[in-house]
């Protein structure tokens, strides 16, 4: 699959699926100057998600959905082969419900972790609304921890740039990764993740493109298109 078929084919639905849940993702006041803070700063940022959960989700969760749709597109048809999928510092969900929308699979069995129950609270309801098939639960965990199973894929989307030590340290890192792992974040990340990777760990894709916001969201994401980055990465046999 393409992203091309993408297009044609999911992300109209997804547009429609996202405006379903546009409580959670209209801006205001603090998403809006939010939203500039971190534009003009033009760094890697480290958020309060405690204090800025709301915030952050108006301000970022629909582009970061839009992002990590792309990055899943690059799976193909194999995403329906995933059913035991872990969401790693899930925050308000925006990976869960992209990969829930494109595997449009009744068996699928994703949990979300996180740190933050402000962002879990969030995630748990953007599911809800959604109403997306699969059963799916969230719930706190101080990461990186060990997950307490093996995941057919974890997914990550910036969780990495805010827990970098993670990304040269073997032991944690591994307690990290299912079978497979998909990872969407900064470029430099992504690259640090390519050259650190440990042993035991091989790359399968490593993926790079624009993403263009569709016009019925403009009113949300405060840009006409948005870069993303994407790493997919299995465990080797030995």
């Amino acid at each position: 699959m393409t992203y091309v078929d993408v297009q044609a084919r999911h992300l109209e639905g997804f547009v429609e699926t996202l405006l379903k849940c546009n409580h959670l993702y209209h801006p205001n006041s603090d998403s809006i100057a939010l939203l500039n803070a971190v534009n003009s700063r033009r760094q890697i940022e480290i958020f309060d998600y405690g204090r800025s959960a709301d915030a952050f989700t108006r301000a970022f969760g629909m582009r970061n959905s839009l992002k990590c749709l792309r990055a899943l597109s690059s799976l193909g048809g194999t995403i329906h082969q995933y059913e035991r999928v872990c969401d790693l510092g899930c925050g308000s969900g925006a990976f869960s419900l992209a990969f829930a929308y494109l595997a449009d699979n009744p068996d699928l069995e994703l949990r979300g972790l996180d740190a933050s129950e402000s962002q879990l609270l969030l995630s748990r309801e953007l599911m809800s609304t959604a109403g997306l098939p699969g059963r799916f639960a969230f719930e706190r965990r101080n990461l990186p921890a060990q997950i307490g199973y093996l995941p057919d894929l974890t997914i990550a989307s910036y969780w990495f740039c805010e827990n970098d030590y993670v990304i040269t340290n073997p032991a944690l890192f591994d307690l990290m990764v299912g079978r497979e792992m998909l990872i969407v974040d900064y470029e430099k990340i992504i690259e640090r993740i390519a050259i650190c990777l440990p042993r035991g760990f091989r790359i399968l894709a490593r993926n790079s493109a624009l993403v263009e916001i569709p016009v019925a969201l403009t009113n949300f994401v405060a840009q006409e298109w948005a870069s993303v980055y994407s790493i997919h990465i299995s465990r080797t046999a030995d």
